[in-house]
């Protein structure tokens, strides 16, 4: 990724990441509906979101949660982190650095864990390993990306998915309008 898309998307940063922060706000609100929708989300449950950019996720997640549940984000942008506390003030959620690899998150203390248009981002063998460490038993994971933007086949998300332990793992497409098929992974630990 050349160095302006990186601030704007894959590491955003300063102005170029706020921009970015705002496309991704409103290009990805249905990708981050659909996500919420496969993850069945209940009152009172504990929700992961792994590279929550501005938001969006984090709000409707805890929108699905409340009252009584808990939604942590973990983004190593400071730019996201500054633009989801925004959008998610009125919201019981924690906002803090982190990613897939590392979600400072106690072992077995979350019941879904959610990544949109992240994965393409972690180093795959540690995320996966750290979000089945976070699950509870029977918690469920939700990764839904772009096509156009994943590094590798989409068979090869499940395999990574089954290879750390999962199970139940489901990978479909999602056709959409405006831009290129969306991969869903749903699995359970």
């Amino acid at each position: 990724m050349n160095g302006l898309l990186d601030a704007a998307f894959g590491h955003p940063r300063g102005v170029l990441g706020r921009l970015g922060g705002a496309i991704m706000a409103r290009a990805n609100r249905q990708q981050e509906r659909d996500a919420i929708e496969l993850a069945a989300l209940t009152r009172g449950e504990q929700v992961l979101v792994v590279g929550h950019g501005p938001g969006i996720g984090v709000e409707l997640a805890a929108e699905a949660v409340s009252p009584g549940g808990h939604v942590v984000g973990v983004d190593p942008s400071d730019a996201m982190r500054a633009m989801a506390t925004a959008r998610c003030r009125r919201f019981n959620v924690e906002l803090r650095a982190g990613g897939a690899e590392r979600t400072g998150c106690p072992e077995g203390s979350v019941d879904v864990a959610i990544s949109v248009n992240n994965v393409m981002l972690w180093d795959r063998g540690a995320g996966f390993a750290e979000l089945r460490r976070v699950l509870k038993p029977g918690g469920r994971l939700v990764i839904t990306v772009h096509r156009h933007v994943l590094d590798v086949e989409p068979d090869r998300l499940r395999e990574e998915a089954e290879q750390a332990g999962f199970s139940t793992v489901r990978l479909t497409t999602r056709e959409r309008r405006h831009n290129s098929p969306a991969v869903e992974l749903v699995a359970r630990r």
